[in-house]
């Protein structure tokens, strides 16, 4: 054992818990060894107020001179050799040796100041010894109606009333001899295990983290260097483009230079012909000749005139560069934690608490499911109604012309819903939840369909005689034959088919290959319609005709059975314990599963 100061370790244990969700404990700030928390039910601030005070230490750091107590009361100063605990005073080495023939004192714990910060470190089970926490003596009994353990004068006082008080040795014989010790210590190595397990997961996720923030910082570079090299390639193009551009727009420009340099020249030599017939004493037949000579030719030359040129040369490169200038950042780096319990509960050991009721879905929900944003989808039968519930309101509500069963959610906004025509057939069908509408592409059209579910982007319907597997276009993977009357399917995460028969009112397990692995059948489980599996694999099975709701364990094993009036379906929060009861006569109840302490 270490002793620290006070405010230090308050400070230390702050620094170290103060971030962890439900901390249990701290290292040791010295030798770094795990300290359990002195309380669980208290603020991490007030732990250090519980640790237990090393009075040695203190005592010996406000008595400087480090004298005997008993004999500074008689006024000596004599130093001390020993400390005792029962008593918290320092002793010299003759009243050591008085107290110890002492018969009230002589079973006290004596400690030798030289060897004090060592004792603790030394100190084994055989040797140690508890005390009372009230009273500072020697813990001989246990009240088994409170238990806690008690001193004499506990027991005196405090337990008086208590009906059941156990002498010390007694209750550790009964712990050994009723193997609790082996079943706690079975207990402990089994959530250890599961602590190991997470643990690794952990690991597995920060490795995970790292693998993809490294495949993710890759693309990016690739991809980088890609555009870079894109548009290098475009800027070359262009630039080889533009080249021959100008040089065909120049060679257009100079054709037309040319042309009109030679109807340039043409005018200048018609300008001096007539100059000089006119300065000139031409004959008068040249200078008639001339003159309709001339305007002949310019009255051709004119009307043959080429337009005039005017080219403009653009691009909008720019604008298509500075697009790319226009994005400020990239999307968004998206974390999407999900939490899972640690560990699962008892369900044997386990009561279902009432959170709410769903108003407006009185009798006939066959069906629904939890959105991620944790509103509830149900399937109204009765009414030939789909219904959105947030926070246990009514948010909006979709009239449908065919009996709605089932509902599965695939996305945020996207659903599969399965209907049916009264005696006639059935279909999946899939439903946008932005525009709470349904979208035109009906598929897997049977005679009926039942419930459905969801796992590793397949859905998969109960068809009564069989179950079918479909991926998200609606193209069908895999047909399953089981007995007429299958109403419910669910999917654990080891993709085994868990259905359930309202004919012969079997619960059946099987694998993907179809081969069956468990089965449950019950006498008080009557008209199986539904039934889900929570994230820890449990099966949970309802029975409308039986009044009841059958848990069962993984391999379909009994561990408890609730009565529930006519319920109709149960579904599940994706890694919660909440879930909804739809009910053939009563409203659609909210449930939370809680372990019984």
């Amino acid at each position: 054992m270490h002793t620290f100061c006070h405010n230090c370790l308050s400070s230390y244990i702050l620094s170290k818990c103060k971030t962890k969700e439900s901390p249990v404990g701290f290292p040791c700030p010295l030798c770094r060894r795990f300290v359990p928390a002195p309380s669980f039910s208290v603020e991490i601030e007030k732990w250090t107020e519980l640790i237990p005070v090393n009075g040695i230490a203190k005592v010996l750091s406000e008595n400087v001179n480090k004298f005997c107590d008993a004999c500074t009361r008689a006024d000596e100063e004599i130093e001390a050799t020993d400390w005792c605990e029962s008593c918290s005073e320092l002793l010299c080495a003759s009243c050591v040796k008085y107290h110890k023939r002492n018969a009230i004192c002589k079973n006290h714990v004596l400690i030798s100041l030289a060897t004090f910060d060592k004792v603790s470190e030394n100190q084994s089970l055989e040797s140690a010894e508890v005390f009372c926490q009230n009273h500072s003596n020697k813990v001989e009994f246990l009240c088994v109606d409170h238990k806690e353990l008690c001193c004499t004068r506990c027991v005196s006082t405090t337990h008086r009333k208590c009906n059941q008080i156990d002498d010390i040795v007694e209750a550790a014989e009964n712990l050994r001899k009723l193997e609790k010790l082996n079943f706690l210590s079975k207990e402990i190595s089994k959530y250890d295990e599961t602590l190991v397990k997470a643990k690794s997961e952990g690991r597995n996720t920060v490795k995970y983290i790292d693998d993809t923030a490294d495949k993710i910082k890759q693309e990016s570079t690739e991809l980088r260097d890609k555009i870079v090299n894109h548009i290098d390639a475009l800027l070359e193009n262009l630039l080889s483009e533009l080249a021959q551009s100008v040089k065909q727009s120049k060679d257009q420009v100079e054709k037309f230079v040319d042309d009109i340099s030679d109807r340039h020249i043409l005018m200048t030599q018609y300008l001096q012909t007539l100059k000089d017939t006119c300065t000139t004493q031409a004959p008068p037949s040249i200078v008639v000749f001339y003159y309709f000579k001339i305007i002949r030719e310019f009255k051709h030359v004119t009307k043959s005139s080429p337009s005039r040129l005017r080219l403009s040369l653009h691009s909008d490169v720019s604008k298509d560069l500075t697009r790319v200038l226009e994005v400020e950042k990239f999307s968004d780096i998206q974390t999407e934690p999900h939490l899972v319990p640690l560990c699962g509960i008892d369900f044997a050991n386990t009561r279902m608490e009432l959170i709410g009721e769903l108003n407006g879905s009185e009798g006939g929900v066959t069906g629904g499911c939890f959105l991620e944003n944790g509103d509830i989808v149900l399937a109204y039968r009765d009414s030939n109604r789909m219904l959105q519930y947030n926070k246990l309101e009514l948010k909006r509500e979709r009239n449908m012309e065919w009996i709605p069963r089932d509902v599965v959610c695939q996305s945020p906004s996207l659903l599969f819903i399965s209907k049916n025509k009264p005696h006639t057939k059935g279909c999946v069908e899939k439903f946008d939840m932005e525009k709470f509408a349904f979208i035109e592409d009906k598929f897997l059209e049977t005679n009926i369909v039942y419930s459905l579910a969801i796992s590793s982007g397949f859905v998969y319907a109960a068809c009564s005689d069989s179950i079918v597997k479909f991926d998200s276009e609606g193209n069908i993977v895999k047909r399953y034959e089981v007995k007429k009357r299958t109403t419910s399917v669910a999917i654990n995460k080891s993709d085994e088919i868990i259905s359930s028969n309202c004919t012969t009112n079997y619960v059946t397990v099987m694998n993907d290959s179809g081969e069956k692995l468990h089965s449950y059948f019950h006498k008080k489980l009557k008209y199986p319609y539904g039934l889900d599996v929570n994230f820890s694999g449990n099966i949970f099975v309802v029975g409308s005709d039986s009044n009841n709701i059958h848990i069962l364990s993984p391999k379909a094993e009994l561990l408890k059975i609730f009565d529930i009036e006519s319920p109709k379906c149960i579904k599940f929060k994706e890694n919660s314990y909440v879930c909804f009861v739809g009910s053939e006569k009563k409203t659609t109840k909210l449930y939370k599963f809680l372990e019984d302490m």
